[in-house]
């Protein structure tokens, strides 16, 4: 028997132990190949896997990085480093070395999706786009991929196109929940041209989902809304947040018992005890979805100091892991989570934001982050990067209400706003909680209101770029034509000149929207 043979029956071994889970015996066995064999790459692959899985983080990369050094043109390998780093929430790593392996398409379709989502996911549209685009070449009739290029290319600011594609994924399947609610948001809709009769034909099907179902009453509520027919239009939203909320658990008062408890542990006396961290770069807009923080975020990142990184995820990712590090129970309710974030090490937890927000920030001076829950995380902020900049945007209570509820949001990020009352009692403590920010943030906090921004967008925008410490550059004013991708429900919108329409919309619906404005804390 010839080496190359030894070598891979001791590994089938491994493998064998592994699947047996019998792990601390696969581990002893894969170790002593890689003793005997180190040049044996596959060993080496196969110890990073086992490591990874047991916690040993540090001996997984490096074994990982050693089998690469002695294969570097293996895919396979170079693919589990990427499924590692992802797994440890380094999109700092995980970013460029995606990038790198898929300068060319893969041939293995399965690695090809999870790239394009670990792409799209970090918003490199352009790259996600083309690996969906090629993975649409090996399979024409695949509709979810002709969804994937035509949501890619909304996000690069493309709606022409994305039209076309989104007809394409609908002739091949024309009765798909995700085309007709994605086709139906991608524009306005008019009475000589919309897909009302066949949106009423759709949501008549059975045997589907509630939440697909819900999809069907969500696109027709937004056409019908169009249209002008807003009778009709608010009585197929109802049916549809009705049918979604019907879908999950939910208790809105666990979500104002947390926020509440931010308010009492996250104090100014408290807040003002900052890390040392000197970074300026980072900008936070925070507020609640469809208050107008795309708006602003494409307002202050067509200045030419400032990147869009969008809706970042980090600040919760790097909470998470900093708890974890106290050994904090994770079955314990977020109230008391909250109290046990005040003893995190808050100049790590900074330091650890900028770190794993690099990749996106890119060699900007400045950077946004425009993720809606960071208005959670504000004090943390405050304390862990001192010199960052926080924008809280606000708008008209009722109008930002019916914003929220009107749109069917694509994960369960906010399961408060497919209820009118719920809607009216998360609105009340959130707003709160801004007004707290508000209060204790000092000279690192504004509030903006989106009708201000509206009505008067240039001496806004001057006040704004000023409290940024930013010298005025007028293409601030021309949003519209920024070329930066943008993946939230706005993506659309954000491409049109500045308009109004929006400010008083819910004044259509006053009369039906009672059981929310009966609940919520009104300004006098």
């Amino acid at each position: 028997m010839n080496l190359n043979n030894i070598q891979q029956q001791k590994l089938n071994q491994v493998r064998h132990l592994a699947q047996q889970r019998q792990i601390p015996q696969a581990l002893s066995l894969v170790k002593e190949i890689t003793q005997n064999y180190p040049e044996f790459a596959p060993a080496w692959y196969t110890s990073a896997f086992l490591l990874f899985q047991n916690s040993h983080i540090d001996e997984a990369i490096s074994a990982i990085n050693t089998a690469i050094k002695l294969e570097p043109d293996n895919i396979k390998f170079r693919y589990q480093k990427i499924m590692l780093y992802e797994a440890l929430h380094r999109p700092d790593i995980v970013l460029p070395l995606t990038q790198e392996l898929v300068r060319e398409p893969l041939q293995n379709n399965e690695m090809n999706e999870k790239l394009a989502r670990i792409l799209e996911i970090n918003e490199d549209f352009n790259g996600a786009l083309k690996l969906y685009q090629h993975l649409t070449m090996t399979h024409p009739n695949k509709t979810s991929w002709l969804l994937k290029q035509a949501a890619m290319l909304q996000n690069l600011g493309d709606i022409e196109q994305a039209v076309v594609m989104s007809n394409k994924a609908l002739e091949r399947e024309p009765n798909n929940p995700d085309g007709q609610f994605f086709r139906s948001h991608l524009k306005k809709q008019t009475i000589k041209d919309n897909h009302i009769d066949i949106l009423k034909q759709s949501c008549s099907t059975t045997q589907i989902s509630a939440q697909n179902k819900a999809k069907f009453y969500y696109a027709l509520a937004k056409e019908l809304e169009d249209c002008e027919k807003y009778d009709q239009s608010f009585k197929a939203r109802a049916t549809g947040a009705e049918l979604f909320r019907s879908s999950f658990q939910y208790d809105v008062q666990s979500d104002i018992d947390f926020m509440q408890q931010i308010q009492i542990k996250y104090t100014e006396q408290f807040i003002n005890q900052k890390s040392t961290n000197t970074s300026d770069r980072p900008i936070f807009i925070v507020g609640l979805p469809r208050s107008g923080t795309t708006l602003l975020d494409r307002i202050i990142t067509s200045h030419s100091d400032v990147k869009a990184a969008g809706e970042l995820k980090q600040m919760n990712t790097c909470v998470i892991q900093g708890l974890q590090k106290l050994k904090i129970d994770p079955q314990i309710s977020r109230t008391k989570m909250v109290t046990a974030s005040t003893q995190l090490d808050f100049k790590l937890l900074g330091e650890t934001y900028l770190q794993t927000s690099r990749a996106r920030a890119a060699q900007s001076p400045r950077f946004t982050d425009k993720f809606p829950q960071n208005s959670y995380y504000v004090g943390m902020i405050l304390k862990a990067i001192p010199n960052a900049k926080i924008i809280i945007m606000q708008r008209h209570p009722i109008a930002v209400c019916y914003a929220v509820y009107k749109q069917m949001f694509s994960n369960d990020s906010y399961p408060y706003s497919y209820d009118l009352q719920e809607m009216a009692l998360y609105y009340n403590q959130h707003n709160q909680l801004l007004n707290h920010w508000d209060k204790v943030g000092g000279t690192a906090v504004k509030t903006v209101y989106y009708e201000d921004l509206v009505n008067d967008l240039q001496f806004q925008a001057k006040e704004i770029l000023d409290f940024l410490k930013l010298p005025w550059q007028p293409q601030c004013l021309d949003f519209h034509k920024n070329k930066q991708p943008t993946a939230t429900a706005s993506a659309s919108q954000v491409r049109e000149k500045l308009y109004s329409s929006s400010i008083d919309l819910w004044r259509h619906y006053e009369q039906q929207l009672q059981p929310l404005i009966k609940h919520l804390d009104l300004p006098e």
